[in-house]
Parts: structure tokens; sequence; C-alpha cells
């Protein structure tokens, strides 16, 4: 067990399925809480409606009806499935869940973000349901508390840490906000990519290192090159691969949303394909 750290309260979401008790981010959340001796918060997102609300007002009140029993059915079950788990790893949890088809669907688990010194997501399917990116980016934006976005169930301490470094406010804040992790790390690799213009994060790439010098975390400098072509987050990608990292760090959105939902970018392209856990702040 870790001693004397700052990831005391996290908050773990996931959705209302058969599946909620074995999902990656929650298995990887109670590792996580197991090894730094945190409590853990467990937010149930309601299941998606079955059909739209109907138009007739003789048929709402039967559809508002069988809807609300519907969510609470399967959320309850849910929240039982997550405690049961949660009981058995010996880590204190608090399950919380929606209970009607007109509440909010985000509302409450942005305020429990902002109250939780890390939030454990599940990595965004881009097949599958918008229901993980939004979450995602509701902790960024709104909530402003650093998100630990995972496909992989089991936690095990991070020995090896890239730092996705560009100079930038939102990679520094995601510096600070996982010293608890790197202080762990064998190995932090601060890692900058450039291009024909150059790289705004090798400038100060070396005070960052002197900056992680001073809490006794020892890390080097991997300077890597831009690719041609549409994906940002290749090179990054290629080097946690190569390299056998166990986590990533990085800023999240540097540029504007609207640049990155009609470009991609870098997060967008990391958040749908990354081999390991990463530590995202914006």
């Amino acid at each position: 067990m870790i001693q004397n750290n700052r990831l005391k309260n996290l908050l773990v979401a996931l959705s209302a399925d058969e599946g909620a008790a074995h999902d990656a981010a929650l298995d990887y959340a109670l590792g996580l809480a197991q090894a730094y001796q945190s409590r853990v918060t467990a937010y149930v997102f309601a299941p998606a409606l079955l059909q739209p609300f109907p138009l007739t007002l003789g048929s709402s009140s039967v559809w508002i009806s069988q809807e609300t029993d519907r969510i609470e059915t399967l959320s309850g079950q849910a929240a039982q499935s997550i405690q049961q788990r949660a009981s058995k790893l010996g880590v204190p949890i608090n399950v919380e869940h929606a209970h009607s088809p007109f509440d909010d669907r985000y509302s409450r688990f942005i305020a429990l973000a902002r109250l939780h010194d890390l939030t454990v997501l599940q990595t965004i399917d881009p097949s599958g349901s918008n229901t993980s990116r939004t979450a995602i980016e509701h902790a960024l934006f709104d909530a402003g508390c650093p998100v630990l976005i995972t496909s992989h169930g089991k936690f095990e301490t991070p020995k090896k840490v890239a730092i996705a470094w560009d100079g930038s406010v939102q990679a520094a804040r995601a510096v600070r906000c996982s010293l608890d992790l790197l202080l762990e790390a064998d190995h932090v690799a601060i890692v900058t990519v450039v291009d024909t213009k150059g790289s705004e994060g090798l400038r100060s790439a070396d005070e960052l290192m002197t900056y992680l010098s001073l809490y006794g975390i020892k890390a080097e400098i991997a300077v890597i090159a831009a690719v041609p072509g549409d994906d940002e987050g290749l090179p990054v990608r290629q080097f946690v691969a190569n390299q056998q990292m166990d986590l990533l760090v990085m800023g999240a959105f540097v540029h504007s949303r609207m640049r990155q939902a009609i470009l991609g970018g870098m997060t967008r392209s990391l958040l749908e394909d990354c081999p390991v856990p990463i530590v995202m702040s914006h």
C-alpha cells in the first residue's frame, strides 16, 4: 500500500448494463483504490431510453411509468453488483445512480467529479455509445478534474510512465495532477513531438525535468518526430507501445474543441486508440 498520497477520493462512472460490475474502468479504479488506500464513489449512468417520448397524452403516463421502473431496476441491479464487488475487495465505496428518465444525465456526475481527486472512465469505443466520450469531456471541461481513461481492467502500479509534453498549461496541469503516480515510477520519459517548425515542448523539457527532480523523480527526454497524415496521436502511441510504457500523462484539448471536432487532434486520436491508460487534464 502507498502511504501519504493525495488520491484519497476516486470517482468511477459506468453505464447501467449487465456487465457493469466487471467494467474495465471499475476494475481499474478498485485496484487503484486498494494500492492508494482510497475511497471510491461509483456513479451509474441511466440506460438509454428504449423509445422516444410518446406524443399522445394517454400513452405518455404509461411510458413514464415503464421507463422509470426499467431505469430503477437496471440501475439498482448494477449498483448492487458494484457494491458487492467492492466489498469483496475490501474497498470502501458509495454508489449512486439515476432514478428517473427525466434526470439530467450528467449534472450529478459533474458535481461529484468536482469533489474527487481523480475520475476513472472507460476508454472511448468509436463504434459504440458516446456516453464515455461525453463523460470525459464533462469531467475535463465542466468539473475541472483530472481523468484517467483506461481499457485495461487490472491495475498495476505504473513503473514506466510517458509524459506527452508540449509546454502547454494543460500538460503542466496533467503533470501536477499525476505526481502521486509519477512518484512510484522507476522510469519517466518526457516525450516531445517535433516537426519542421520545431517543438514548444522541447524548449521547456529541461525545466520540467528539473521540476520533477525536486520530488525525487528521475526523468529523461525523448524527442520523436511528427509523422505525415491526419493522425496526430500516432507518434506518441507508437512510442508508448514500443517502449512498453504503463501509463501516459498528457494535457487534453490544447486546441479548441471546435478544431478538435473538425480536424481531429492528438487528444481525440489517443482517446480512441491508446495501448495504455491515460491521465488527462484540461
